[in-house]
């Protein structure tokens, strides 16, 4: 076999490999929005049918009559949205102060943020719950928000793309008179907006599908339940009725569908150039 024989060769398995990934990724989600639309008979017999043999739109309407659909939902974004903004704004202002600012103990601080990226957000579970009940945060918005409005991924990955920018904006901005929380807004967000896309889109991923800090904050307090946990909740109350149950998971993907599909090619690119420079 010549060199483009094996080259075609390489490149067709590489594809296939590929093809296979996208099919057992996206087989799941594939299997619970037609469970959601199957009827109830459908889903439990076997073997099972890949294909809907009818569509049905009960499981849906059965979930918005007997869930609060409406107000997990805002719950949810209440969480989401406000996580998202706190944490691009205030991770980007630190990944700030560690590229352009001269401070002492600077790389000190940076490592440490390094390290916190190893830490596993389950052991810091007990001592953040304790503080919260400490501020009389449980059962509150204020409560689920507040340990993540800033976050190592997001400081280390803005901080990544500040480094490729030249000093000459900031040094022109601040002889024209202009301060550091101007610059900030004015010049360094507009020229990185793939990366904070890119912040925007794992924290709003993160803090959605989130279910173990929400479920323990909203103990006893349904009227603050997020999707997820409004969710399980629902479940264990149904008797498993999984049509009813996948319906439910579906309307709580489709947000995340959305979001992805309108900023997926800022969020491509920023990954490609965030390892540019270290």
């Amino acid at each position: 076999m010549n060199r483009l024989g094996k080259r075609i060769s390489k490149k067709i398995l590489l594809y296939v490999v590929l093809i296979v990934g996208a099919l057992v990724a996206f087989f799941p989600f594939y299997w619970m929005v037609s469970s959601a639309l199957k009827p109830s008979n459908e889903i439990i017999q076997y073997p099972p049918e890949i294909i809907p043999n009818s569509i049905t739109f009960e499981h849906f309407q059965y979930v918005f009559q007997t869930m609060n659909v409406p107000r997990a939902f805002m719950n949810s974004m209440i969480v989401s949205v406000t996580t998202v903004v706190l944490n691009a704004l205030l991770s980007g202002m630190v990944a700030y102060a560690l590229v352009k600012l001269r401070f002492p103990g600077k790389k000190l601080l940076f490592g440490i943020v390094m390290a916190f990226m190893m830490v596993p957000f389950q052991l810091l579970i007990v001592p953040l719950f304790m503080t919260m009940t400490t501020l009389n945060l449980i059962g509150t918005y204020s409560g689920m928000i507040l340990p993540s409005v800033v976050s190592s991924f997001s400081i280390f990955l803005l901080r990544q793309n500040m480094l490729t920018l030249p000093n000459d904006y900031i040094e022109a901005a601040l002889i024209d008179g202009s301060g550091h929380f101007r610059i900030f807004f004015k010049i360094i967000i507009p020229m990185i907006i793939p990366a904070f896309v890119t912040v925007i889109l794992t924290n709003f991923f993160w803090s959605w599908n989130n279910y173990l800090w929400p479920m323990m904050i909203s103990v006893q307090h349904d009227e603050i339940a997020t999707m997820q946990v409004a969710i399980d909740r629902y479940r264990t109350l149904q008797d498993m009725k999984w049509g009813a149950t996948m319906a439910a998971c579906t309307l709580t993907a489709l947000p995340i569908v959305v979001v992805y599909l309108i900023l997926q090619r800022q969020f491509i690119e920023s990954v490609a150039t965030s390892g540019i420079k270290g």
